[in-house]
């Protein structure tokens, strides 16, 4: 598959889950959205109960001959769909749902 046709591929999978998602396993919730730039992007935010806080990441999402990845560090986080009832999966981080 050409590298075009693997990011149309991808770009069809996050056009539909574009939006909210709350962590099940407890990890940073996530919004998916569509830059400026036509690149999408995954914003993970958490809050600290404790010091009151909340906390922002932005990630491109990328895509490859595997699927649609993240970069965290070194390492490339997958995002997958998932049977019922969650839907979306990011590897290292688990499984979420649609908020």
């Amino acid at each position: 598959m050409s590298m075009e046709k693997e990011y149309q591929s991808c770009g069809n999978f996050l056009s539909s889950w574009q939006g909210g998602w709350e962590s099940v396993n407890g990890n940073p919730d996530v919004f998916i959205f569509q830059g400026y730039d036509g690149n999408y992007y995954l914003l993970a935010y958490s809050y600290d109960k404790e010091y009151e806080r909340g906390s922002f990441s932005c990630y491109e999402i990328n895509s490859d001959e595997f699927g649609c990845y993240i970069c965290l560090g070194a390492k490339n986080c997958r995002l997958t769909s998932e049977e019922l009832p969650y839907s979306l999966n990011i590897s290292e981080w688990g499984s979420y749902m649609k908020n």
